[in-house]
């Protein structure tokens, strides 16, 4: 069952009302070779179905949670896009993550034990699979194969994130946040065609850039025939070229998605 911590959200919206009556169907999901079970057998996977619970879909602008909620589950995207912000004491917004289908949110409120951050959906339909933290640490400990996996996650995750700690120009930056969100999405029959549920504001917020800045590269890369951009679908034309611009900061390059 779903915490019952997780019944209301900091929005005042009612989250266990979300749930579905049943269990999640981990054996039947799309993006389950990609996701949290993925290495178990067929007794592990429905020890752990019968510990998830999963959300009916959130609308954009819906919130998972709000910083300063007691942090009492990790979230497994099913689909859609996530976006993790903070909002600072002049009132700035500063993107922190992006969360596509298959990946864990929630990972920086495991040491505080609250959310250090804000989490919003940004697609018209994004689901998630709640993961009760205290159940997740027990059935990692009983399941070496799903121990692993999180630890191999959480890895991702840190590379991830410290892969923009750098000294890097706008043009890497952009290139790498294009390509590593391609390998990520990695959608079988899509090609490079990325249709981002984030706004360029959010992109260049993210990426530590100004809205014009990316907006300007952008244009660069498409008369380069590097990319074909219209609004927020974005086809990879080149992905080798974009490749080696961001070969200094894409993780992505040298160990893989």
């Amino acid at each position: 069952m779903l915490d019952p911590a997780l019944a209301t959200g900091a929005d005042g919206r009612n989250v266990s009302g979300r749930t579905d009556a049943g269990r999640a169907r981990c054996a039947s999901c799309a993006i389950a070779p990609r996701c949290l079970p993925a290495s178990l057998n067929a007794e592990q996977l429905r020890r752990f179905e019968d510990s998830v619970q999963r959300c009916r879909p959130l609308g954009a602008g819906d919130h998972l949670f709000r910083v300063g909620d007691p942090f009492h589950a990790m979230f497994a995207v099913q689909s859609g896009c996530f976006k993790s912000y903070a909002v600072d004491a002049e009132g700035r917004e500063h993107v922190m993550a992006f969360h596509f289908a298959g990946e864990i949110i929630g990972v920086e409120a495991i040491y505080p034990d609250r959310h250090v951050s804000s989490c919003v959906a940004l697609a018209a339909a994004s689901t998630v699979c709640v993961l009760p933290y205290r159940t997740l640490t027990r059935l990692a400990q009983e399941m070496p194969p799903l121990q692993a996996e999180i630890l191999r996650m959480l890895s991702r995750y840190v590379l991830g994130s410290a892969s923009i700690a750098g000294d890097f120009s706008a043009e890497e930056r952009l290139a790498a946040f294009l390509v590593m969100v391609s390998a990520r999405l990695r959608r079988p029959g899509s090609g490079g065609d990325l249709d981002l549920a984030m706004s360029r504001q959010d992109i260049a917020n993210f990426l530590r850039l100004a809205p014009e800045t990316v907006s300007r590269i952008l244009a660069r890369f498409q008369r380069s025939g590097l990319v074909k951009a219209d609004r927020k679908r974005i086809e990879l034309l080149d992905p080798e070229g974009l490749s080696g611009i961001a070969a200094c900061m894409n993780p992505y390059t040298r160990y893989g998605p």
